[in-house]
């Protein structure tokens, strides 16, 4: 569905009081391949991705800012547990 600005992609609800707090990595050199399966939207300066590689989860993010990005990632979790967090991050449960 497309909303009144023309997004198709999913946004992040604004952090809940309370929520939990991810701790972000520099991205993991060791991987060679990997599957994006969801995205929020890029019309944000912060966008979220959903990824998979090795029989593991995690989630990147970008901070694009002023046409520079920067790019952190959280731990690897089993991929049940990282669609989880996931939820909680678009809910704003999580951030």
């Amino acid at each position: 569905m497309i909303d009144a600005g023309g997004c198709v992609s999913t946004h992040v609800a604004m952090a809940q009081r309370g929520h939990m707090r991810l701790v972000w990595h520099e991205p993991y050199q060791g991987v060679g391949r990997l599957r994006v399966v969801a995205w929020t939207c890029d019309c944000r300066a912060t966008l979220y991705e959903l990824c998979h590689a090795g029989g593991q989860a995690f989630i990147r993010r970008t901070l694009q800012l002023d046409g520079d990005r920067r790019v952190h990632e959280t731990y690897r979790w089993p991929v049940c547990q990282a669609g989880e967090v996931w939820r909680a991050l678009l809910s704003g449960e999580a951030r």
